[in-house]
Order: structure tokens, then sequence, then C-alpha cells
């Protein structure tokens, strides 16, 4: 099977490319920079798939790299860390998202893989976070620019087309290449001391089960809705952790959620003005401090995946970080 992977050169795009290469399939990548992807790949000392200059935010790029492809893995997405106005979040997370599945669609590809996120479901109460649930309305940009999608992506499924959709938790795992907002949480938080909410908590899912759970949606061409947030710990143990893996004491500040809320608000008027390098804002402020526990689907366990401790998650990403002197 030929796959088009937009954010092949992403986090979960780069992840799901060597998985589906490693299992046999042809891949192909949707990039603005081939030569800085083909070094990427190239330093990984593996296959370099096929890459197809583009932008998803340019159909016709779009349209020539899926010609010949049976199926597509739309990973590419910004976040509210990444771009610097609410105008170009929408341009890719929507207008982007729009570009590739219609295009896919036209070209008639047999299983289209969407990566969206629980934010555009999200509620406060785990039990009502689930497959059926309703997108929920954010009055926060990244989180409203989901819900858009969402609503877009459940009406073309409501017609038949082949549609599958993932909503991961917090994303994290080894051979990060872009730096992605939860490796930053972290670096950030070895940095400068690691905030305890409370008796809340948090889930991560290792980036390895995510993609290979997407590699079997696509060779299984699964349609539907799938929440994989990963596994729950509390943020103590968390603390507890990262702090062994890492294999220094961290500093560990008690906070209280409804400040740390307000001075994620407080960032994001500062960056309307001027870059602020901090993964704080009122988005992550939010998720950190009022996520539930979420079920996972049961297709993932049915599909004879068992989800990695969040110890050999954490372990293995601080030991490649440390590798490449990311915590400087």
């Amino acid at each position: 099977m030929t796959v088009l992977i937009t954010g092949g050169t992403g986090f979960v795009g780069s992840h799901v490319c060597r998985q589906l290469m490693a299992r046999g399939h042809a891949v192909r990548l949707l990039v603005r920079n081939p030569e800085k992807a083909k070094s990427y790949y190239k330093s990984l000392e593996e296959t370099i798939p096929e890459l197809s200059k583009g932008d998803i935010s340019d159909r016709a790029s779009v349209e020539s790299a899926i010609e010949g492809c049976e199926a597509v893995v739309h990973a590419a997405a910004a976040t509210p860390m990444q771009i610097d106005s609410v105008e170009k979040l929408f341009a890719v997370n929507v207008g982007g998202t729009r570009n590739v599945v219609d295009c896919a669609i036209n070209a008639g590809v047999r299983h289209i893989v969407c990566l969206s996120s629980i934010t555009a479901i999200f509620n406060t109460e785990g039990n009502k976070v689930n497959a059926d649930a309703e997108p929920v309305p954010s009055r926060m940009p990244y989180g409203q620019s989901k819900v858009e999608t969402e609503y877009y992506l459940r009406q073309l499924q409501s017609q038949g087309q082949p549609i599958a959709i993932v909503y991961p938790g917090g994303i994290i795992g080894p051979e990060d290449p872009g730096t992605s907002d939860a490796l930053k949480a972290l670096q950030y938080r070895i940095k400068n001391g690691f905030r305890i909410f409370g008796e809340g908590g948090m889930q991560h899912v290792d980036v390895r089960d995510l993609a290979t759970f997407i590699c079997i949606l696509l060779e299984k061409e699964e349609r539907g809705r799938f929440l994989i947030p990963g596994v729950y710990v509390k943020w103590r143990a968390l603390a507890d952790i990262v702090e062994k893996a890492y294999g220094l004491p961290l500093k560990r500040i008690e906070a209280q959620g409804w400040k740390l809320r307000l001075i994620g608000r407080l960032v994001d008027l500062v960056r309307l003005f001027k870059k602020v390098d901090t993964p704080v804002s009122a988005e992550t402020m939010r998720y950190a401090t009022l996520w539930p526990n979420i079920a996972n689907a049961p297709e993932i366990l049915e599909n004879g995946i068992t989800l990695r401790p969040v110890e050999e998650t954490f372990s293995d990403t601080i030991d490649w970080a440390k590798k490449h002197d990311l915590f400087s």
C-alpha cells in the first residue's frame, strides 16, 4: 500500500512513517523542505521515504502529492506555541485539513486516518469523554480549531467516507524531531521545577504505541472514532517518575489550578506582542489542572496493543533527550 503522510517530519508523522516502512508499505511525505526531511531520515540510518514538496495550505501541492496513493495519514497540525496568530492557526488546522481530506476523497483513496485531539471533545468528567461525545465548543483558539475540524470530519463520516479519527492524550516519547509541546513541557519542568496540581493527574501515550495503532487502522481500513489518551498518572507520581529517569532531584512546587489558569491567560496576552519561550498558556494550563481519567478505546487491546508503562516512556524519552543534549 502507498500511503501519503502529512506532518511526516513531525513527531507522530515521523513515527508512523518509520513503522509503515518497516511493515513493508511505500510512504510518501508532503513536506515544505525536502532537503531537511531527507537529512532527518538519513540521520536515523533508515530508508528515506519518497518526498513531495508542498504545504497542506496549498491545495495544488496536496493534489499532486496524493496522486497514486491508496491511503492518507493526516498528522500535520499547529499549536498555539508554534503559530504567531489565530488566523494562521485556523488556516493550518481547519483549512489544511479540508485541503488534505477533500483531495484524498476526490482522488478515491481507500482510507484516511486523521489525527485529532481529545481537546475537541474535552470534558472535566472523564466518563463523558468517549467516541460518541459531541464536540465541545472552546473559547480557546487551538481547541476551537479542533472543534471546527471535528464537525467537518464527522459530516464526511456520516456520508460514508472512509475516515478514522484518532484522539490522543499527551503524546511523548523518544525521537522527537521538532521538539513537540510535550517535550518542551518536560524540558521546562526539569529546568524550572515540577508544579504539583493538587490531586490531579494527566494521561500520556507513548508515540510508538500511537503510531502502531494508526498503522493497524490503516491496514484494516477501520472507520470510526478512537480515543487513545494513554496511561493516567497523578502529578506527584509523575514527578517521582521523571526525577528517577533524569537521575537528579527536581524542585517541586505546590500550585493551585485556578492561579495557573490565570497565569496562562496572562502569558497569552503577552504572546500577542512578543515571543514567549514557555509551554504555559491558558489552554495548556486548563488541561494540566482539570484533566480527568479517560478510558482508552477497546480496539487498542483487541488489536494486541499493550500501552507502555509511563515509567518506560519517560525513561526512554529522557535518555534520548540527554543523548541529544536537550536539557542544557
